[in-house]
């Protein structure tokens, strides 16, 4: 009777333990998302710190205003959108690829400069992308958001 008490026990522990362990892998597989999949979209530019500090200087650096988009598209295709001159300018030539798990290269034409950046991805999540990258010696940190 004491064997079969003991057994029962050690069934229903390996069936709760069984249950814990289906249950946390389907949230995480619900909650969690590639990182390619996660940047497809259209991420609009909201705040530029150069050094640690808010960049205000928009003429310095065009792209350094909140009507500036990054558009992301499946097959690595990049598409910048901003204003130039009060004028509504688009990227040529856009792309983009993972180099590795947290860092972000994009490549793209704009107002006929050819623009290459490998950020570091400090931040994605489903409404949020900071990427930072240094240029000159110095750091840019660039805050997106997305609906």
């Amino acid at each position: 009777m004491c064997r079969q008490k003991n057994r029962n026990i050690f069934r229903r522990l390996e069936f709760k333990k069984f249950s814990f362990l289906l249950s946390s892998f389907l949230l995480l597989s619900l909650t969690s998302c590639d990182k390619e999949e996660m940047i497809i979209g259209s991420w609009n530019l909201q705040a530029v710190l150069v050094n640690g500090e808010a960049c205000t200087d928009s003429t310095q650096f065009h792209l350094q205003t909140k009507y500036t988009y990054y558009n992301f598209f499946y097959m690595n295709s990049l598409d910048v959108r901003t204003f130039a001159n009060g004028q509504p300018t688009a990227s040529s030539n856009g792309f983009y690829k993972f180099v590795n798990n947290s860092t972000l290269e994009m490549r793209f034409t704009l107002l006929y400069q050819q623009n290459e950046v490998k950020a570091k991805i400090k931040k994605l999540t489903r409404k949020e992308l900071n990427l930072e990258y240094e240029d000159n010696g110095d750091t840019y940190l660039l805050k997106l958001y997305t609906n």
